[in-house]
C-alpha cells in the first residue's frame, strides 16, 4: 500500500520506478498501454473482488488475511490492525469523499469483526509517523469509542481505544 501511495504521489513514476511501474500493469493484466492510475485502480478492484475460495487456513497456525479475503471463513480469534481514521477507511477514500468506496470499507471491517467466534481484537496507534491518530470513525458508529475497550496491550503506553 506504501508503494502504491507512493506511485500516486509521484509526478511521472514511470521514469522514477520502471521496474516497480512495469511489475505493477504485468500483476493487473500485461496492458503496459494503460495510466498507471487506471492499473492501480484495476489492482485495487481486483483486491476487492477476490473472495475466500482456495485459502488454506489451519487451526494450528496464524493466518494473516485482508478483510477481502476472510468473507466465509470464520475464526477462534481475529486480529485486525490499524483501525484508525486513514487506514480503515483509507487516506485516498477519506481526503475525495469517495463515498462508495468509504461504504465499502466499512462493510468490509463488519465482515472482519463477524469471522471472530470467540475474541476480536481491535487496534489502532496513537500516533503514526509523529502524528496523532485517531481511531476510526467507524468505531464511532459502533459505539466503540476511546476508552470504552475492554484492556490494553501489556507494552509501555499501551491505552485503551
Amino acid at each position: 500500500r506504501a508503494l502504491m501511495t507512493r506511485l500516486r504521489a509521484e509526478p511521472d513514476p514511470a521514469q522514477r520506478y520502471p521496474a516497480a511501474v512495469a511489475r505493477l500493469r504485468a500483476l493487473i493484466d500485461g496492458d503496459p498501454a494503460s495510466t498507471l492510475s487506471d492499473s492501480i485502480d484495476r489492482l485495487l478492484e481486483r483486491v476487492a473482488l477476490s473472495t475466500s475460495e482456495g485459502i488454506e487456513v489451519a487451526p494450528d497456525r496464524i493466518n494473516l488475511l485482508t478483510l477481502h479475503s476472510t468473507k466465509g471463513l470464520e475464526f477462534s480469534r481475529v486480529y485486525i490492525v490499524g483501525v484508525e481514521d486513514y487506514q480503515i477507511p483509507g487516506l485516498r477514500e477519506t481526503k475525495e469523499n469517495r463515498q462508495a468506496e468509504i461504504e465499502e470499507a466499512r462493510r468490509l471491517l463488519y465482515v472482519g469483526m463477524t469471522r471472530a467466534r470467540e475474541r476480536l481484537v481491535l487496534t489502532r496507534v496513537e500516533r503514526r509517523f509523529g502524528m496523532e491518530a485517531g481511531g476510526s470513525g467507524f468505531l464511532d458508529e459502533m459505539g466503540l469509542t476511546a476508552g470504552t475497550d475492554v484492556g490494553a496491550g501489556s507494552f509501555p503506553g499501551a491505552r485503551p481505544l
